[in-house]
């Protein structure tokens, strides 16, 4: 994983960025992707409850 980032890190310097700035992006990209993945997990779980509870209809 850290030589994937290190050509992460390089490919952005190459566009003009600072290693600072390349390791943020690179940090909240990552953030990004988790917090994709928790709603893909917690959507789903929470369309159910509201059915559940009659918020929302079968026939949506």
């Amino acid at each position: 994983m850290q030589q994937y980032s290190d050509l992460l890190i390089d490919a952005l310097l190459d566009e003009g960025f600072t290693v600072e700035e390349a390791q943020r992006l690179i940090e909240l990209r990552e953030a990004y992707e988790e917090r994709l993945a928790r709603e893909e997990i917690t959507y789903p779980r929470f369309v159910h409850w509201q059915m559940e509870h009659r918020h929302l209809s079968d026939y949506l």
